[in-house]
Protein backbone atom coordinates (compact mmCIF):
# COMPACT_ATOMS: atom_id res chain seq x y z
CA UNK A 1 0.00 0.00 0.00
CA UNK A 2 1.57 3.68 -0.71
CA UNK A 3 1.20 5.79 1.81
CA UNK A 4 1.97 9.50 1.44
CA UNK A 5 4.78 10.09 4.50
CA UNK A 6 6.55 13.11 4.86
CA UNK A 7 10.29 14.32 4.70
CA UNK A 8 10.66 15.18 8.42
CA UNK A 9 14.69 15.12 7.69
CA UNK A 10 13.88 18.49 5.61
CA UNK A 11 13.62 20.20 9.22
CA UNK A 12 16.45 18.04 10.76
CA UNK A 13 19.43 21.23 12.44
CA UNK A 14 17.23 24.15 11.48
CA UNK A 15 16.34 26.56 14.24
CA UNK A 16 12.61 26.15 16.15
CA UNK A 17 9.62 27.99 13.96
CA UNK A 18 11.57 27.21 10.43
CA UNK A 19 8.76 27.50 8.03
CA UNK A 20 9.39 24.13 5.81
CA UNK A 21 6.67 21.95 3.91
CA UNK A 22 7.41 18.69 4.48
CA UNK A 23 5.26 16.97 1.94
CA UNK A 24 6.57 14.61 -0.86
CA UNK A 25 5.12 17.16 -3.75
CA UNK A 26 7.37 19.76 -5.44
CA UNK A 27 7.02 23.26 -4.71
CA UNK A 28 4.68 25.25 -6.94
CA UNK A 29 2.84 28.88 -7.16
CA UNK A 30 -0.74 28.88 -4.98
CA UNK A 31 -3.87 30.81 -5.04
CA UNK A 32 -6.04 31.70 -2.75
CA UNK A 33 -9.86 31.35 -3.29
CA UNK A 34 -12.13 33.68 -0.52
CA UNK A 35 -15.47 32.98 -0.34
CA UNK A 36 -16.85 37.05 1.18
CA UNK A 37 -21.01 36.44 2.58
CA UNK A 38 -23.23 37.55 4.79
CA UNK A 39 -27.42 36.51 4.80
CA UNK A 40 -27.61 39.46 1.98
CA UNK A 41 -24.81 38.47 -0.34
CA UNK A 42 -21.82 36.31 -1.32
CA UNK A 43 -19.05 37.05 -3.53
CA UNK A 44 -16.36 34.89 -4.59
CA UNK A 45 -12.60 35.92 -5.68
CA UNK A 46 -9.02 34.79 -6.29
CA UNK A 47 -5.88 36.18 -4.83
CA UNK A 48 -2.49 35.59 -5.66
CA UNK A 49 -1.24 38.09 -2.58
CA UNK A 50 -1.59 38.36 0.59
CA UNK A 51 -1.36 42.25 -0.05
CA UNK A 52 -4.66 42.25 -2.09
CA UNK A 53 -6.50 41.01 1.29
CA UNK A 54 -6.68 44.04 2.60
CA UNK A 55 -9.31 45.22 0.29
CA UNK A 56 -11.12 42.15 -0.21
CA UNK A 57 -11.46 40.84 3.11
CA UNK A 58 -14.91 42.14 4.88
CA UNK A 59 -14.65 42.90 8.82
CA UNK A 60 -18.40 42.66 8.89
CA UNK A 61 -18.82 39.61 6.98
CA UNK A 62 -17.71 35.90 7.19
CA UNK A 63 -14.71 35.41 4.96
CA UNK A 64 -13.64 31.73 4.01
CA UNK A 65 -9.94 31.26 2.87
CA UNK A 66 -8.97 28.13 0.64
CA UNK A 67 -5.80 27.30 0.00
CA UNK A 68 -5.29 24.03 -2.12
CA UNK A 69 -1.45 24.00 -2.30
CA UNK A 70 0.96 24.65 0.75
CA UNK A 71 4.13 23.66 -1.18
CA UNK A 72 3.55 27.72 -1.44
CA UNK A 73 5.67 28.36 2.00
CA UNK A 74 6.46 31.88 0.94
CA UNK A 75 2.64 32.79 0.19
CA UNK A 76 1.89 30.94 3.49
CA UNK A 77 3.97 33.31 5.48
CA UNK A 78 2.97 36.09 4.21
CA UNK A 79 -0.64 34.95 4.42
CA UNK A 80 0.53 34.04 8.71
CA UNK A 81 1.93 37.92 8.86
CA UNK A 82 -1.44 39.16 7.01
CA UNK A 83 -3.43 37.83 9.91
CA UNK A 84 -1.32 37.34 12.60
CA UNK A 85 -1.20 33.88 12.71
CA UNK A 86 1.53 32.38 15.14
CA UNK A 87 4.57 30.82 13.26
CA UNK A 88 4.49 27.66 15.26
CA UNK A 89 0.48 27.54 13.79
CA UNK A 90 1.98 27.40 10.41
CA UNK A 91 4.72 25.02 11.21
CA UNK A 92 1.72 22.55 11.97
CA UNK A 93 0.00 23.54 8.77
CA UNK A 94 3.11 22.73 6.59
CA UNK A 95 3.83 19.41 8.89
CA UNK A 96 1.78 16.85 6.76
CA UNK A 97 2.36 14.24 8.68
CA UNK A 98 0.55 15.50 12.09
CA UNK A 99 -1.74 14.30 13.91
CA UNK A 100 -5.30 15.73 14.66
CA UNK A 101 -5.22 17.63 16.94
CA UNK A 102 -6.98 21.41 18.12
CA UNK A 103 -5.23 24.37 19.71
CA UNK A 104 -5.61 28.01 20.62
CA UNK A 105 -2.57 30.61 19.51
CA UNK A 106 -4.01 33.85 20.65
CA UNK A 107 -7.19 34.50 19.52
CA UNK A 108 -6.96 31.78 16.92
CA UNK A 109 -8.15 28.08 16.99
CA UNK A 110 -6.40 25.98 14.49
CA UNK A 111 -7.43 22.33 13.69
CA UNK A 112 -5.43 20.01 12.20
CA UNK A 113 -7.11 17.00 10.06
CA UNK A 114 -6.78 14.38 7.87
CA UNK A 115 -8.91 13.79 4.38
CA UNK A 116 -9.10 10.49 4.23
CA UNK A 117 -9.73 8.85 0.36
CA UNK A 118 -9.30 5.49 -1.27
CA UNK A 119 -7.72 5.66 -4.81
CA UNK A 120 -8.78 3.99 -8.06
CA UNK A 121 -6.00 1.41 -7.74
CA UNK A 122 -7.39 0.48 -4.03
CA UNK A 123 -4.74 2.47 -1.89
CA UNK A 124 -5.29 4.23 1.58
CA UNK A 125 -4.29 8.41 0.81
CA UNK A 126 -3.98 10.72 3.61
CA UNK A 127 -4.48 14.66 2.61
CA UNK A 128 -3.11 16.88 5.43
CA UNK A 129 -5.64 19.55 5.80
CA UNK A 130 -5.96 22.35 8.31
CA UNK A 131 -8.71 25.17 9.41
CA UNK A 132 -7.76 28.11 11.33
CA UNK A 133 -10.73 29.99 12.74
CA UNK A 134 -10.44 33.64 14.00
CA UNK A 135 -13.18 36.53 14.66
CA UNK A 136 -14.56 36.55 10.86
CA UNK A 137 -12.91 34.38 8.93
CA UNK A 138 -11.74 30.40 8.45
CA UNK A 139 -8.51 29.78 6.61
CA UNK A 140 -8.08 25.97 5.20
CA UNK A 141 -5.20 24.98 3.91
CA UNK A 142 -5.27 21.48 1.60
CA UNK A 143 -2.12 19.74 0.77
CA UNK A 144 -3.99 18.82 -2.45
CA UNK A 145 -6.89 20.53 -4.71
CA UNK A 146 -9.70 18.43 -3.76
CA UNK A 147 -13.44 18.76 -4.45
CA UNK A 148 -14.32 17.56 -0.47
CA UNK A 149 -15.88 21.21 0.18
CA UNK A 150 -16.73 22.27 -3.41
CA UNK A 151 -20.75 21.32 -2.72
CA UNK A 152 -20.85 23.40 0.55
CA UNK A 153 -19.08 26.29 -1.05
CA UNK A 154 -21.92 25.97 -3.86
CA UNK A 155 -24.64 26.01 -1.14
CA UNK A 156 -23.23 29.10 0.88
CA UNK A 157 -22.81 31.13 -2.88
CA UNK A 158 -26.49 29.80 -3.58
CA UNK A 159 -27.85 30.95 -0.45
CA UNK A 160 -28.98 27.10 0.83
CA UNK A 161 -26.44 26.79 3.30
CA UNK A 162 -27.70 28.08 7.25
CA UNK A 163 -23.81 29.23 6.84
CA UNK A 164 -25.18 32.48 5.54
CA UNK A 165 -27.13 33.26 8.80
CA UNK A 166 -24.29 32.43 11.41
CA UNK A 167 -20.80 33.63 11.94
CA UNK A 168 -17.58 32.07 11.31
CA UNK A 169 -17.69 29.32 14.27
CA UNK A 170 -20.61 27.99 12.19
CA UNK A 171 -18.64 27.34 9.36
CA UNK A 172 -15.58 25.95 11.13
CA UNK A 173 -18.43 23.74 12.19
CA UNK A 174 -19.60 22.43 9.09
CA UNK A 175 -16.04 22.62 7.57
CA UNK A 176 -15.23 19.88 10.13
CA UNK A 177 -18.15 17.91 9.81
CA UNK A 178 -17.32 17.48 6.01
CA UNK A 179 -14.46 16.44 6.57
CA UNK A 180 -15.58 13.65 9.11
CA UNK A 181 -18.66 12.34 7.18
CA UNK A 182 -16.53 11.80 4.45
CA UNK A 183 -14.46 8.84 6.63
CA UNK A 184 -17.77 7.14 6.10
CA UNK A 185 -17.45 6.14 2.44
CA UNK A 186 -13.70 5.27 3.61
CA UNK A 187 -14.88 3.09 6.19
CA UNK A 188 -17.74 0.99 4.64
CA UNK A 189 -15.15 0.23 1.58
CA UNK A 190 -13.04 -0.91 3.53
CA UNK A 191 -15.72 -3.31 5.85
CA UNK A 192 -16.90 -4.71 1.93
CA UNK A 193 -13.47 -5.62 1.50
CA UNK A 194 -13.72 -7.48 4.71
CA UNK A 195 -16.56 -9.09 3.85
CA UNK A 196 -15.49 -9.97 0.16
CA UNK A 197 -12.82 -11.61 2.09
CA UNK A 198 -14.57 -13.46 3.67
CA UNK A 199 -16.72 -14.96 1.12
CA UNK A 200 -13.54 -15.86 -0.49
CA UNK A 201 -11.46 -17.59 2.78
CA UNK A 202 -15.00 -19.87 3.00
CA UNK A 203 -15.60 -20.75 -0.73
CA UNK A 204 -11.84 -20.88 -1.98
CA UNK A 205 -10.09 -22.66 1.27
CA UNK A 206 -7.67 -23.90 -0.83
CA UNK A 207 -6.17 -20.60 -1.61
CA UNK A 208 -3.91 -18.37 0.53
CA UNK A 209 -5.45 -14.81 1.10
CA UNK A 210 -2.86 -13.66 3.41
CA UNK A 211 -1.42 -10.84 1.69
CA UNK A 212 -4.81 -9.45 1.02
CA UNK A 213 -5.86 -9.63 4.35
CA UNK A 214 -2.58 -7.57 5.51
CA UNK A 215 -3.50 -4.94 3.14
CA UNK A 216 -6.93 -4.46 4.25
CA UNK A 217 -5.40 -4.53 7.97
CA UNK A 218 -2.57 -1.84 7.48
CA UNK A 219 -5.23 0.60 5.85
CA UNK A 220 -7.35 -0.03 8.80
CA UNK A 221 -4.41 0.42 11.32
CA UNK A 222 -3.70 3.53 9.08
CA UNK A 223 -7.44 4.90 9.85
CA UNK A 224 -7.44 4.45 13.35
CA UNK A 225 -4.09 6.47 13.69
CA UNK A 226 -5.94 9.42 12.58
CA UNK A 227 -9.66 8.85 13.89
CA UNK A 228 -8.65 8.14 17.47
CA UNK A 229 -6.91 11.34 17.88
CA UNK A 230 -9.38 13.20 16.02
CA UNK A 231 -12.03 11.91 18.52
CA UNK A 232 -9.93 13.63 21.28
CA UNK A 233 -9.40 16.74 19.43
CA UNK A 234 -13.05 16.80 19.31
CA UNK A 235 -13.71 15.83 23.00
CA UNK A 236 -11.39 19.12 24.01
CA UNK A 237 -13.83 21.24 21.71
CA UNK A 238 -17.42 19.62 23.02
CA UNK A 239 -15.95 20.21 26.86
CA UNK A 240 -15.60 23.82 26.45
CA UNK A 241 -12.22 24.41 26.24
CA UNK A 242 -11.93 26.88 24.12
CA UNK A 243 -14.24 30.08 24.00
CA UNK A 244 -14.55 30.65 20.28
CA UNK A 245 -17.91 28.64 20.32
CA UNK A 246 -21.21 29.67 20.79
CA UNK A 247 -23.52 27.02 22.48
CA UNK A 248 -25.51 26.36 19.77
CA UNK A 249 -22.19 25.41 18.02
CA UNK A 250 -21.48 23.60 20.64
CA UNK A 251 -24.17 21.40 20.22
CA UNK A 252 -23.44 20.82 16.93
CA UNK A 253 -20.06 19.71 17.28
CA UNK A 254 -21.17 16.87 19.49
CA UNK A 255 -23.01 15.92 17.26
CA UNK A 256 -20.04 15.40 15.29
CA UNK A 257 -18.10 13.89 17.86
CA UNK A 258 -21.01 11.25 18.13
CA UNK A 259 -20.18 10.62 14.23
CA UNK A 260 -16.64 10.05 15.18
CA UNK A 261 -17.43 7.62 17.54
CA UNK A 262 -19.47 5.58 14.98
CA UNK A 263 -16.71 5.60 13.00
CA UNK A 264 -14.35 4.60 15.49
CA UNK A 265 -16.58 2.08 16.04
CA UNK A 266 -16.99 0.65 12.61
CA UNK A 267 -12.84 0.35 12.40
CA UNK A 268 -12.55 -1.62 15.49
CA UNK A 269 -15.41 -4.00 14.29
CA UNK A 270 -13.65 -4.43 10.69
CA UNK A 271 -10.06 -4.74 13.03
CA UNK A 272 -12.24 -7.45 14.73
CA UNK A 273 -12.99 -9.13 11.60
CA UNK A 274 -9.53 -8.98 9.83
CA UNK A 275 -7.98 -11.34 13.38
CA UNK A 276 -10.66 -13.23 12.60
CA UNK A 277 -10.02 -14.11 8.90
CA UNK A 278 -6.38 -14.23 9.89
CA UNK A 279 -7.27 -17.32 11.87
CA UNK A 280 -9.51 -18.55 9.19
CA UNK A 281 -6.79 -18.47 6.79
CA UNK A 282 -4.99 -19.74 8.99
CA UNK A 283 -7.10 -22.91 9.49
CA UNK A 284 -7.50 -23.67 5.92
CA UNK A 285 -3.65 -23.66 5.19
CA UNK A 286 -3.47 -26.51 8.42
CA UNK A 287 -6.39 -28.13 6.82
CA UNK A 288 -4.43 -28.24 3.45
CA UNK A 289 -1.34 -29.28 5.00
CA UNK A 290 -3.34 -31.64 6.95
CA UNK A 291 -5.08 -33.19 4.09
CA UNK A 292 -1.38 -33.17 2.08
CA UNK A 293 -0.17 -35.23 5.27
CA UNK A 294 -3.08 -37.71 4.84
CA UNK A 295 -2.04 -38.25 1.62
CA UNK A 296 1.19 -39.19 2.14
CA UNK A 297 0.43 -41.52 4.97
CA UNK A 298 -2.51 -43.74 3.39
CA UNK A 299 0.25 -44.00 0.64
CA UNK A 300 2.78 -45.00 2.43
CA UNK A 301 0.72 -47.35 4.46
CA UNK A 302 -0.67 -49.15 1.07
CA UNK A 303 2.93 -49.33 -0.08
CA UNK A 304 4.40 -50.88 2.94
CA UNK A 305 3.03 -54.17 2.63
CA UNK A 306 3.75 -54.44 -1.09
CA UNK A 307 7.66 -53.02 -0.16
CA UNK A 308 7.49 -56.11 2.27
CA UNK A 309 6.50 -58.63 -0.43
CA UNK A 310 9.04 -57.38 -2.98
CA UNK A 311 11.74 -56.84 -0.56
CA UNK A 312 11.38 -60.84 0.82
CA UNK A 313 11.31 -61.90 -2.54
CA UNK A 314 14.63 -59.72 -3.91
CA UNK A 315 16.87 -61.34 -1.21
CA UNK A 316 19.22 -63.56 -3.25
CA UNK A 317 18.91 -66.87 -1.48
CA UNK A 318 20.06 -69.75 -3.08
CA UNK A 319 17.30 -72.23 -1.40
CA UNK A 320 14.37 -70.23 -1.85
CA UNK A 321 11.44 -72.56 -3.10
CA UNK A 322 9.75 -70.25 -4.82
CA UNK A 323 12.78 -69.14 -6.94
CA UNK A 324 12.40 -71.80 -9.34
CA UNK A 325 8.94 -71.82 -9.81
CA UNK A 326 7.67 -70.77 -13.26
CA UNK A 327 4.55 -68.86 -11.79
CA UNK A 328 6.83 -67.31 -8.77
CA UNK A 329 6.76 -63.63 -10.48
CA UNK A 330 3.09 -63.49 -11.48
CA UNK A 331 1.93 -64.85 -8.22
CA UNK A 332 3.85 -62.36 -6.15
CA UNK A 333 2.32 -59.38 -8.47
CA UNK A 334 -0.99 -61.37 -7.83
CA UNK A 335 0.04 -61.23 -3.83
CA UNK A 336 0.95 -57.75 -4.18
CA UNK A 337 -2.39 -56.50 -5.44
CA UNK A 338 -4.97 -58.48 -2.98
CA UNK A 339 -2.68 -56.98 -0.39
CA UNK A 340 -3.17 -53.42 -1.59
CA UNK A 341 -7.00 -53.91 -2.50
CA UNK A 342 -6.90 -55.57 1.64
CA UNK A 343 -5.13 -52.48 2.91
CA UNK A 344 -7.36 -50.05 0.54
CA UNK A 345 -10.64 -51.75 2.24
CA UNK A 346 -9.17 -51.35 5.55
CA UNK A 347 -8.74 -47.99 5.34
CA UNK A 348 -12.19 -46.93 3.95
CA UNK A 349 -13.25 -48.64 6.81
CA UNK A 350 -11.77 -47.12 9.32
CA UNK A 351 -12.98 -43.77 7.54
CA UNK A 352 -9.27 -42.68 7.18
CA UNK A 353 -9.55 -42.03 3.14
Amino acid sequence: MKKNRANITKKAGLPPESLVYTGNRKPSPAEIELLVYDQESCRKLQITNPAELSGAIDINKVNLLILNNITDVTLIENLGKHFGIETMALEDVLNTEHLPKVEEYGDQLLFTLKLIEISGEGELMRQHVSLILGDNYVIVFNDFENGIFEDLKSRIESGKSKARQRKADYLFYILTDTLVDSYYGVVNELIIKIDKLEEKLLEEPQLNYIHSIYQVKMMINDLRGVVLPLREALLNIVQGDFNRFGEDTLTYFRDVRDHINHIIHMVESGRDNLFGLIELNSSNTNNRLNGSMKIMTIITTLFIPLTLIAGIYGMNFRFMPEVGWKAGYPLAIILMIITAVIMYFIIRRNKLL
